[in-house]
C-alpha cells in the first residue's frame, strides 16, 4: 500500500480496493450465500417478524456494512492524514 501522504488521490484508491475485496468476499463466498438465501427465504415465509427472531450480528449484510463502516473510517484517517501534509512546510 502506497503512502497517503505522497499521492493524493491514494486514499480514494485504497477506499475503492478495500471495498472491492470485501463485496467481492461476500459474492463468492457459499457459506455468505446460503445464510443470505435462508434469510431471505425465512423473510418472505414468515413475514416481516423473521428478522426480528434472527441475531442481527449474525446477518452477513451487517457484516458487509461493518467491513464498509471500517473501510471508510480508514479511508477518513488517510485522507485527514493526507490533507495535513499539504498544509505543513516541505524543507528543500
Amino acid at each position: 500500500m502506497a503512502d497517503p501522504i505522497s499521492n493524493p488521490l491514494q486514499p480514494f484508491i485504497n477506499l475503492v480496493q478495500a471495498n472491492m475485496a470485501l463485496l467481492s468476499k461476500y459474492a463468492m463466498s457459499p457459506e455468505a450465500m446460503t445464510q443470505a438465501m435462508a434469510q431471505m427465504q425465512a423473510a418472505m415465509t414468515q413475514g416481516p417478524g423473521a428478522a426480528k427472531s434472527m441475531p442481527q450480528p449474525a446477518t452477513v449484510f451487517a457484516e458487509l456494512a461493518q467491513g464498509m463502516m471500517e473501510n471508510y473510517t480508514r479511508f477518513m484517517s488517510e485522507l485527514t492524514q493526507s490533507g495535513m501534509s499539504f498544509m505543513t512546510p516541505r524543507s528543500r
